[in-house]
């Protein structure tokens, strides 16, 4: 081969070598720019996930907070219908009543609010029930139901005859808690306690009898609207 045409050969060469170049060149900036547009999407993608996972724990949140807030709310309620005494029976708001008074000191003709004598103590705690009963023991023993020993329940007053000079004679009442238990403003613990009448032999002798001036196991609400109309003939 001639000198000329091995020239025009390399000459001819080197143009399809460049062309092939600026052929092969946009290819890859075409492919440069598509990962890079995907990597942008995916950055996008990514930014829009954690928009969406920061968005549910925001209403998660806000869910657990109205969870919790309609708990307590609920809660609420419940201490509030308790106020209204609607869950209490009115035997065991009685109990509730005067037990919240133990330890008060005993002072013959108090009626409180810190010292009482017997009668004192059992008035106040059924006046706070609107059941108004008479000041002393001896004309409080002449209201409601009469009863003997094994007909006590939870609620009933309960009367004593402690005077050896005047032994038919009324002279002291307490408030049955059921289980042999009632409590009372004794003179000689000088204070609000509750005794047993198995263990205080004393107390089971000089048993008189007792009265019920309420319906045990009636709820308190239903109780406030009868006495509203009764209690003036209790």
């Amino acid at each position: 081969m001639k000198k000329g045409e091995v020239q025009k050969v390399l000459f001819l060469g080197l143009v399809l070598f460049m062309t092939a170049c600026s052929q092969t060149q946009p290819t890859a900036k075409v492919q440069l720019k598509a990962i890079e547009e995907v990597a942008t999407i995916e950055k996008v993608e990514r930014i829009e996930i954690i928009e969406k996972v920061k968005e549910l724990t925001s209403e998660l949140n806000e869910e657990t907070q109205r969870l919790s807030l309609t708990t307590l709310t609920s809660e609420l309620i419940s201490e509030k219908q308790k106020e209204t005494w609607t869950p209490f029976k009115v035997e065991d708001e009685i109990e509730w009543n005067a037990k919240e008074l133990l330890g008060k000191k005993y002072v013959w003709g108090a009626t409180g609010p810190n010292t009482y004598d017997c009668s004192g103590f059992t008035q106040k705690i059924y006046d706070d029930l609107g059941i108004k009963l008479p000041r002393v023991s001896r004309d409080q023993a002449k209201r409601g139901k009469l009863l003997k020993f094994n007909e006590l329940q939870k609620g009933d007053l309960v009367f004593f005859h402690t005077n050896k000079r005047r032994p038919k004679r009324v002279t002291h009442v307490g408030i049955y808690l059921g289980n042999n238990n009632f409590i009372h403003a004794s003179s000689g613990a000088k204070k609000i306690v509750i005794c047993n009448f198995k263990k205080d032999r004393f107390y089971r002798k000089t048993f008189s009898w007792g009265r019920r001036v309420i319906e045990p196991k009636q709820h308190i609400a239903t109780m406030q609207e009868h006495t509203q109309g009764s209690k003036k003939s209790l």
